[in-house]
């Protein structure tokens, strides 16, 4: 009896109807709910759309009855990947949030194709462009070689310069045809001298230094954060050396910075007999600064930790005093530290020189503009509270920044890494505390230039590297505060001979 009650129960099945009839109850269900979301998602858009209108129509009625100082903000994709449309109220130039418009996630590589912000009927005779993009976001458009505008594609110059001053901001390479003055005064004169630069024969190299100098006169002038000198936070240089034969070159490169709020804390690791010149010749600093004297016998994080807790800036960086700095490191860093939210930032090993074999060559791991670790130790920058918060510096004689990274990212933090220009690794094979053979930045090398080239990373004109072989001899124009200063009598140099 019981086997043939089993088999009953497994013998009766629903036929095929029910399943049938199941399967589309619940497809009609999940039709159903998709129909209703893409009717929100339409709805939505069809809001969106009208109240883009009318801040337009409302931007037309501002500017015939007060002026043409009200305009519209550029239309740019926001983090969340939506497109947004602001008034922004400001009688000589625009503004934009360094949210919306930032060069994150730029990449170096663009297709040969040049694009037009407007009818490519509109553009001047000698002017070429492929292909016309209307209503390109600057993550479309920052993929062309570059843009080209002119004044026919803009109801007005000032909603002109709004434009371009965010396309420049998001690293897209943008060429204004007709640049006049009124354009001149709107986005000033370090923007609208690149801008008006017709950008001929780039390749990807120096076409990436061209959208950095670019994206740098945008965000400094054009910003809404930067316009206002109040919002610029304090930057507290921290600098940890046991070579003072090399601090002129160090402190060159401290005093050629363009950021107007920074101060030098230097930590002297040992070398106690030449604190008093080392004090002299950091006091001559056109910036305040001070020196902190730190036993031989403590390791440079422990170093580290003693020049940060005596500086008083809200953001901290470190420099070393072998690497080349520009003039504009600090800016890029503290921009990069703003519109990133990272908790901390710093450039690559784009550049790198080596002085055994006299060669200055470009790196293919130094890409930046990109939440990724694998900072270079002489550019990192941390707020004062998020290096309290992990901890300090850990006490390491070596590979102090990588446990600064580790420390932030265990710690739910996150690390940016900006465009490696302004900025040179120089490798000398002694005293590295990042032991790395010069064969392991050849072999990942994309461009090898034999001699000190300084303009691969956009410097310029810059003196060659100071080494531990040799006591650097800098220009005076390069080191004004230097004159008159012990080192110039060559007593650092002798301290170098004799210990």
């Amino acid at each position: 009896m019981a086997q043939s009650a089993d088999h009953e129960r497994t013998s009766i099945r629903p036929p095929a109807a029910v399943f049938w009839y199941r399967w589309r109850r619940r497809w009609r269900s999940l039709t159903i709910r998709a129909r209703a979301v893409r009717s929100v998602a339409q709805a939505w858009g069809v809001l969106e759309w009208i109240g883009s209108r009318a801040v337009w129509m409302a931007c037309r009625v501002v500017n015939k009855r007060r002026g043409a100082g009200w305009f519209l903000r550029v239309r740019c994709r926001s983090l969340v990947g939506r497109a947004r449309v602001g008034l922004v109220a400001d009688a000589s130039a625009p503004s934009f949030p360094l949210s919306v418009c930032n060069p994150i996630h730029w990449r170096r590589d663009a297709r040969p194709e040049v694009a037009a912000l407007g009818r490519l009927d509109l553009l001047p005779a000698r002017t070429h462009a492929d292909v016309a993009v209307h209503r390109g976001d600057p993550f479309r458009l920052r993929r062309y070689r570059h843009v080209v505008d002119v004044q026919a594609f803009h109801a007005d110059a000032p909603s002109r310069a709004g434009r371009l001053a965010g396309l420049a901001a998001a690293g897209v390479v943008v060429h204004a045809a007709d640049g006049g003055e009124e354009l001149r005064t709107l986005l000033g004169s370090e923007l609208h001298g690149l801008i008006a630069t017709p950008p001929r024969s780039l390749d990807l190299a120096e076409r990436e230094l061209h959208s950095v100098r670019m994206r740098r006169a945008a965000m400094r002038r054009h910003s809404s954060w930067a316009r206002d000198s109040a919002n610029l936070p304090h930057v507290s240089i921290v600098m940890a050396t046991k070579r003072p034969w090399i601090l002129p070159s160090a402190l060159a490169a401290v005093a050629r910075q363009s950021y107007p709020r920074t101060e030098l804390v230097l930590a002297l690791h040992g070398n106690d007999h030449a604190l008093p010149a080392v004090k002299e010749t950091v006091g001559r600093l056109p910036l305040p600064a001070r020196v902190v004297a730190v036993p031989d016998t403590v390791r440079l994080g422990r170093a580290l930790q003693a020049a940060s807790a005596a500086a008083e800036g809200t953001l901290l960086t470190k420099m070393d005093d072998d690497d080349i700095y520009g003039a504009d490191h600090l800016w890029d860093l503290v921009l990069a530290h703003r519109y990133s939210r990272a908790q901390l930032v710093g450039k690559g090993h784009q550049f790198v020189y080596l002085d055994a074999s006299d060669q200055t060559l470009t790196s293919r791991d130094g890409r930046g503009e990109s939440y990724r670790a694998y900072l270079c130790g002489g550019t990192l920058l941390i707020a004062r509270l998020d290096l309290q918060d992990v901890g300090g510096w850990r006490d390491l004689s070596r590979e102090e920044d990588v446990a600064l990274e580790e420390d932030v990212i265990r710690g739910g933090g996150s690390v940016y890494r900006t465009h490696g220009v302004d900025f040179v690794l120089v490798r000398h094979g002694r005293h590295h505390t990042w032991k790395m053979a010069d064969r392991h930045f050849l072999v990942g090398a994309e461009k090898v230039v034999s001699g000190w080239a300084p303009e691969m990373a956009g410097l310029g004109f810059s003196p060659r590297p100071a080494v531990c072989g040799r006591v650097p001899r800098l220009d005076v124009a390069d080191a004004p505060f230097l004159v008159g200063a012990s080192v110039e009598a060559g007593e650092l140099g002798a301290e170098r001979r004799t210990s």
